[in-house]
């Protein structure tokens, strides 16, 4: 057998030795895309920003006049009289009625049929058929009057609470009033609400929330107003 001359045995190194180096830089690469891709796959989507604060008006009646979904009738009165604006909702349409003495508030009028509820959420209505008005004239809007409710992020826990006012309160927390009784998700007592919304058009709100049973007060977003 004739051997190979020495410049063919060291092509054949040099060739070798390049196969290796594109071996590994072959795997290097390989290896590279798979740790990407790995961890795009399991590495968390960056948070969204948060959404800016939702502004709502209730609307009980239809343009028919009707009381409309998702508010139902649970309760009736004959008749009833609306001598007042709402002392909880900033909406100028609102009004807080008397039924013997109950009181209601805030009520919206349509023909001659008040609707009553006593939070934006809470579809169960109480129905005066023949309500009278004797409120004072309707008042502009105030867009600096405070929200009847809120719904806000819980700034200690992953979840949304729903905030409605109190009415008359006196409490306060932190050198200010509180607005707000909160409820979590299942409808139990989580915190209060304190002082006025920080309002902006650029970024959610924001408002003071303090937590039950804690004397902190942390600031957190809202998510949605009601008037």
């Amino acid at each position: 057998m004739t051997e190979g001359s020495p410049r063919q045995e060291t092509g054949r190194r040099w060739w070798q030795h390049l196969w290796v180096w594109l071996a590994g830089l072959a795997a290097a690469i390989i290896s590279g895309v798979v740790v990407a891709l790995v961890a795009g796959w399991f590495e968390p989507d960056p948070p969204l920003p948060p959404r800016l604060t939702n502004a709502e008006y209730i609307r009980v009646f239809s343009g028919e006049g009707e009381l409309q979904s998702p508010y139902r009738r649970a309760k009736t009165f004959e008749a009833g009289e609306c001598p007042n604006r709402s002392i909880l909702s900033s909406d100028p349409e609102a009004l807080r009625c008397h039924v013997r003495n109950t009181i209601l508030d805030p009520c919206w009028l349509g023909t001659r049929t008040a609707v009553c509820i006593s939070a934006p959420w809470a579809h169960d209505a109480t129905v005066i058929d023949q309500a009278t008005l004797t409120a004072g004239p309707q008042p502009s809007q105030d867009p600096e009057a405070p929200p009847w409710a809120l719904e806000i992020r819980d700034p200690t826990h992953d979840a949304t609470l729903r905030c409605r006012a109190v009415p008359g309160a006196q409490q306060t927390v932190a050198g200010q009033r509180i607005n707000w009784a909160c409820d979590d998700e299942d409808g139990r007592p989580a915190g209060s609400g304190v002082g006025s919304p920080s309002r902006s058009d650029e970024k959610p709100w924001t408002v003071l929330y303090n937590p039950e049973g804690s004397a902190e007060v942390r600031r957190t977003d809202v998510l949605t107003v009601w008037y």
